[in-house]
């Protein structure tokens, strides 16, 4: 009897308040002073103003655009931690040198101390996931100019371009003859990061432009051969010209099963476009006729780039290298854009074509793109030009713009023709567009780029992707 008399008595006393509560137990301070961080957050988009980005994760697409004020250079880390580089950028300093004659460059980042190639080479080893070894997977050449993949200039001691024999012995000239090269664009990255696999829209006489009859431009080719083919010896490097229609070149080497929804597909290729079922090998004249009349047609390399749509689930990204329409009145065929957009659909980001210059990015092509972000690779003091920026925000009125770089004359150009720089989401810095595993939603972040620390200057997102 005492005892049901006590069990009664402590059931009394657990129904006041405070009776039988779980007993408190304080949280858990971790040595350096701060709460417990909240759980569930992925540490991978999960950083602050002023602290340096968060490596790549398994499962995250991730699309970096690297300034260093030379040109362009987009490093792209796939769900699987496949790598692939496109383009290096490798123009003069334009604190040297007058790079085009029509226009000045923008200032080097972080300074002129600080080569381009050598600014590629240490966001990229700072980047990198562990499954890469060191190397990268694949080398996208959208295009043969210099600010791509390295200039020809015969004083390149001016510069610092490091010249190298047909073995990679450095030596007092250049014998482009010989199998030489110097330290400029994809040879000053490919030597620090061995390339797997080149591609590119094949040998430049099959489709010449008129910078293929210049020879300065023949000398530019000829360092980009040279270099590949000691690249090749050295490193087993591959060069690989791409298909139009092609979702197989640029596929994912690591796991490609466990991401299913993830595949680049070639647009267009050397003039050559995909029409959604084939290849029109016919839209640009042949070979023939374009070297007949070169100086005629005097076609611009930039109509010959390489173009690709990238896909990851709900998230779609387009690249389309310098490709412009000018001279289509003329010349319809010089419109490359026009055939590349009937097989393009909404996007959720892209590249700026041709750094957004004034005969790019036509209206046909941003109304189908309708992108919601835009990345300029500006290096230049006419890009972005205030036309094409208005063309952009005709198709997409909310459309988030970054720049990776501005001149302060082109600002004021810019408002002078009414578009208002102050509404562009950066000026000028590395932009970084961060996929989440399974492709729905992505995160943009501004990376400062007056030092190579990589410390986030602003942070947009989560924004979701149209199904």
């Amino acid at each position: 009897m005492k005892l049901k008399y006590l069990l009664f008595a402590f059931c009394l006393i657990a129904l006041l308040p405070g009776g039988c509560e779980e007993p408190y137990v304080p949280p858990v301070i971790p040595d350096n002073g701060t709460e417990e961080p909240e759980k569930n957050v992925d540490p991978a988009i999960d950083v602050k103003t002023g602290e340096v980005l968060p490596a790549w994760q398994e499962g995250y697409l991730d699309i970096h655009s690297i300034n260093g004020g030379r040109g362009e250079a987009f490093y792209y880390i796939m769900p699987d931690g496949t790598t692939m580089l496109c383009d290096a950028a490798g123009a003069p300093p334009a604190e040297l040198h007058d790079y085009s004659g029509d226009s000045a460059g923008t200032p080097s980042k972080p300074s002129l101390s600080v080569s381009s190639g050598a600014v590629i080479v240490n966001y990229i080893k700072h980047f990198a996931p562990a499954v890469s070894n060191g190397r990268l997977d694949y080398f996208l050449t959208s295009h043969y100019h210099g600010d791509h993949i390295g200039s020809w200039r015969d004083n390149y001691a001016k510069f610092g371009w490091t010249p190298f024999d047909k073995d990679g012995n450095t030596v007092t000239t250049v014998n482009l003859y010989d199998g030489g090269f110097y330290l400029n664009g994809i040879a000053e990255v490919g030597m620090a990061i061995p390339i797997d696999k080149v591609l590119d829209r094949g040998d430049w006489a099959s489709r010449p432009s008129a910078d293929y009859f210049d020879k300065g431009g023949q000398n530019r080719y000829a360092l980009y051969i040279n270099f590949l083919n000691y690249s090749s010896r050295k490193y087993g490097t591959v060069r690989e010209t791409l298909v139009p229609g092609s979702e197989d070149q640029m596929k994912l080497k690591h796991d490609a099963a466990k991401y299913s929804t993830f595949h680049i597909r070639t647009l267009a290729s050397g003039g050559d476009v995909w029409n959604g079922s084939s290849v029109n090998r016919n839209y640009v004249p042949s070979t023939e006729e374009c070297t007949k009349n070169h100086e005629l047609w005097s076609i611009n390399e930039n109509i010959f780039s390489n173009v690709f749509l990238l896909s990851y689930g709900d998230f779609d990204f387009f690249s389309g290298g310098d490709i412009q329409y000018n001279g289509r009145s003329t010349y319809s065929w010089k419109d490359i854009e026009k055939p590349i957009s009937q097989v393009c659909k909404k996007v959720e980001g892209m590249k700026a074509s041709h750094h957004s210059t004034s005969n790019t990015n036509s209206a046909e092509l941003l109304n189908v793109l309708k992108p919601d972000f835009y990345i300029a690779g500006v290096w230049r003091d006419v890009q972005p030009n205030p036309a094409t920026i208005k063309r952009v925000l005709n198709a997409n009125s909310s459309v988030k713009i970054f720049t990776t770089n501005m001149a302060s004359s082109n600002i004021s150009t810019l408002k002078s023709e009414g578009v208002d720089t102050d509404k562009f989401s950066t000026l000028g810095g590395h932009v970084v567009v961060r996929v989440v595993p399974g492709g729905g939603k992505y995160y943009i972040y501004v990376l400062d780029d007056s030092n190579q620390e990589y410390k986030v200057k602003t942070k947009y997102g989560p924004y979701t992707c149209a199904k």
